[in-house]
């Protein structure tokens, strides 16, 4: 079980966190994929239907005769197609060489008549018109015979630049002939090339041929005259005009809010965005611009309440990561931006109420193909213009002049709004005229149109889940199964296919993971506290939903865990014996232990059982662990022994000198002591040399207390200078003692190298020498050996 101080801590942040969680959040939809959209598909002019076309008179709602607008063969055409302008006019004869002065000018009803004097008519006076071209000319009468032409005739001829014609002859009539009211023309076009002086000086005969004695009738003659038909000038106006609408989409326009943003010295008012103190200039900078994905910014556009005051100025600042920005330079208006993914504006001004200040995106542009073609004869140069409107606003005035092949392009994302959904184009086109007459055609065709700059974001949007909540577990409890995954739906990647991940912050408390769709929080075992988990959904494109819920599991405090003890532990009579055990308690601190023998304690820091059995035999202890709350308890069973405990304790070298050399033979003898308090029977002891085995010998008894010691010899092998012996009691740990520890003992020896005997090249003498000293040292050996074996020395161990 913790302290209370740090309970106190944890149900603080447990609080804390109750008071937060669980939290959700996503971290932004992202682009599935981005358009391009076409602002204006009736530019390609395959659905006739989509345009509306008209054709007027200038300055009226009068149809135009000579205009025409059509939509066919996927092209838009204008046509202005005038004909040749003319006037037909007569000129009556002013003479008449006869004296017939009756028929002098135009028809008044009185005439004069002849059955058989010819008449004849001349001057035909064309003042004024003679600067005219002539197309036609046609001889004019008006006469009468009033009765039917038997036998007689009348005959009309002409004398014209010398030259005589017979024009026509009347005879064999069955009915009178009366021309007075309507009168007889004849074409005299094809007589010759004419001109003003031929037609004004010909001279028109007409004459009563009579024959017999008696007349048929006779001819009367109102007027003669020349029905000129000629070129002359006109002037005039029309224009022809088409407009389509399109609609369905948003335009590629972000308007500013001049609400938000820095001010300085200047607000808003009821016209727009004007200087606070007036006469003084005043700056706003706009919030941050952020271009929209894959796209281009584009210009720059503001409108004025009064544009007679203009004197903004217009800055920009550019940045491709939102936060660093450069510098702010100064812009015209409708100037492109440099093509960064975020900007900001700033805008200047004294006089002027900035009503709305808007960005394009992608520089919205019409562009338009065409040609303008036939010929311009007669146009008024400067008054016929092609004109281009979006949303009713003036694009650009064209003249209207030869061009075999135009092509245009006009930005226009000034004319858009970020609401409107529609675009409106119109053209039109004014065929004004001041000509002498002469035909003319004028077409303006437009074969494309196009609106760049629309487009549109597919977005992938994030997953949303249905959050699970906080959840509250107990210690030692079982986990929890939380639905989740068919609770989680996305726009675009299948339930099946989302990704799960799980951030925890404490798994040494609650593991969790994710199994057939479901949420599994598992408990470790003997744990409690606070987990904070975070879960994380995650689609195809990397979009997130996540939540954070707390998982609390309550404490509840355990009892000490007391390891098991082994089975039978034996221990020594009235000898202090200390073994380990152990135990564990996950919630709790200063445990204390306890038993129910005074000779028995225990020391719970170093996990110790320290025991002085008193009798011989079985007996049992009882353990007892123990926090604040609860205890553990556990016997202890313990067998009671008397023991031997064997000790080398010394281990002795008997030689006949105090030098060991190579070669001698020592004998080796080992005391063995029994420090126990029962005696040992049968006991082993083994004697080695380094790693090789001397001998080994057996004692049968050893009583407590007692003393005893086995002999091994050994003869010193050649070549070593040093030799470690080593006894050993009980080898094979068959006899039960109270101390296994001390029943090795270590003794190392010098040994020196053997004598050697003298050269075989000495001299005899030096040999007979040899011979005597060496019997006096055999003689002296001898003794030493007696006397050794009646006093033996005792060489002491090198340490």
């Amino acid at each position: 079980m913790r302290e209370s101080s740090r309970r106190y801590c944890v149900a603080t942040f447990l609080l804390l966190m109750l008071l937060i969680a669980p939290m959700t959040s996503v971290t932004g939809r992202s682009v599935h994929q981005t358009n391009a959209v076409d602002l204006f598909p009736e530019g390609d002019f395959v659905s006739p239907a989509n345009w509306s076309l008209s054709s007027f008179t200038s300055f009226s709602e009068d149809p135009a005769f000579y205009t025409d607008t059509m939509v066919a063969d996927q092209r838009l055409t204008i046509l202005h197609n005038r004909p040749l302008n003319h006037d037909s006019m007569t000129f009556w004869a002013q003479s008449t060489p006869t004296d017939s002065n009756n028929s002098l000018g135009q028809p008044d009803g009185a005439v004069t008549w002849s059955s058989g004097p010819v008449i004849e008519l001349s001057s035909f006076n064309a003042l004024g018109s003679t600067g005219y071209e002539i197309l036609n000319v046609e001889v004019v009468v008006a006469f009468s015979v009033p009765d039917p032409l038997y036998q007689d005739s009348v005959r009309f001829s002409i004398n014209y630049d010398g030259q005589y014609e017979s024009l026509v002859t009347f005879s064999n009539t069955q009915n009178s002939l009366d021309y007075l009211s309507t009168t007889w023309a004849y074409n005299i076009t094809s007589l010759m090339d004419w001109t003003w002086y031929d037609v004004q000086n010909s001279i028109l005969t007409l004459d009563y041929v009579s024959v017999g004695g008696t007349d048929d009738s006779r001819l009367n003659v109102d007027a003669v005259g020349m029905r000129v038909d000629m070129r002359t000038p006109w002037y005039g106006g029309e224009y022809g005009a088409a407009q389509a609408e399109f609609s369905g989409h948003y335009m590629p326009v972000i308007e500013l809010d001049l609400s938000s943003g820095l001010s300085e010295n200047m607000a808003l008012s009821t016209c727009g965005l004007e200087s606070s103190i007036t006469g003084t200039s005043g700056s706003w900078t706009s919030e941050v611009i952020e271009t929209p994905p894959n796209q281009r910014i584009g210009r720059v556009h503001f409108a004025l309440e009064n544009e007679s005051l203009d004197d903004v100025i217009l800055e920009y600042s550019s940045s491709d990561d939102g936060v660093s920005f450069s510098e702010f330079q100064q812009m015209n208006e409708h100037m492109l931006l440099p093509n960064q993914q975020f900007t900001k504006l700033r805008v200047s001004t004294t006089d002027a109420c900035i009503t709305h200040l808007k960005v394009d995106v992608n520089d919205p542009t019409l562009t338009l193909a065409g040609r303008i073609f036939g010929d311009v004869d007669g146009l008024v140069s400067n008054s016929s213009r092609w004109l281009l409107f979006v949303n009713d606003e003036l694009v650009t005035n064209e003249p209207v002049s030869i061009n075999p092949s135009l092509s245009m392009a006009f930005p226009i994302g000034r004319y858009m709004s970020e609401s409107d959904t529609s675009l409106k184009v119109e053209v039109k086109s004014w065929f004004i005229w001041a000509s002498d007459g002469n035909q003319s055609t004028t077409a303006f065709e437009i074969s494309s149109m196009g609106v760049s700059g629309g487009y549109d974001i597919e977005w992938d949007e994030d997953p949303v889940c249905i959050p699970v909540g906080n959840q509250q577990l107990t210690e030692d409890g079982g986990g929890r199964i939380l639905p989740f995954l068919n609770r989680c739906t996305d726009d675009r990647t299948a339930t099946s296919n989302l990704n799960i991940a799980f951030e925890n912050s404490n798994p040494g408390l609650v593991t969790v993971d994710l199994t057939q769709g479901d949420i599994r929080l598992s408990l470790q075992p003997e744990a409690s506290g606070q987990a904070s988990i975070v879960t994380t959904v995650s689609d195809s494109a990397g979009n997130t939903w996540s939540e954070t819920f707390i998982v609390n599991v309550d404490n509840v405090d355990d009892s000490p865990n007391l390891r098991e003890f082994p089975a039978l532990i034996p221990v020594e009579l009235s000898v202090a014996s200390t073994f380990s055990f152990d135990y564990s308690d996950i919630d709790s601190t200063g445990l204390t232990a306890t038993t129910n023998k005074s000779w028995a304690t225990v020391d719970v820091f170093n996990k110790t059982i320290t025991v002085v059995a008193p009798v011989l035999g079985f007996t049992s202890v009882l353990v007892s662990l123990c926090d604040q709350t609860s205890c553990s308890e556990r016997i202890l069973d313990l067998e009671v022994l008397s023991l031997p405990d064997l000790v080398i304790e010394e281990i002795d070298v008997i030689a006949n000198s105090n030098t060991v050399r190579s070669g001698d033979i020592l004998s080796i003898r080992v005391l063995v002591r029994n420090l126990g308090q029962a005696e040992a029977n049968m006991i082993s002891v083994r004697c080695e040399a380094g790693s090789e085995l001397i001998d080994y010998e057996t004692l049968p008894q050893l009583q407590p207390g007692s003393v005893s010691y086995v002999t091994f010899d050994w003869q010193v092998p050649d070549g070593m200078t040093q030799v470690q012996l080593r006894a050993i009691v009980d080898r094979s740990s068959e006899i039960a003692e109270g101390d296994e520890s001390n029943n090795e003992a270590l003794l190392a020896v010098a040994i020196e190298p053997s004598l050697s005997s003298e050269s075989e090249n000495d001299e005899t003498s030096a040999l007979a020498d040899g011979l005597f000293w060496g019997s006096s040292i055999l003689v002296i050996v001898a003794i030493g050996v007696a006397f050794v074996f009646l006093m033996p020395a005792k060489i002491k161990k090198l340490e």
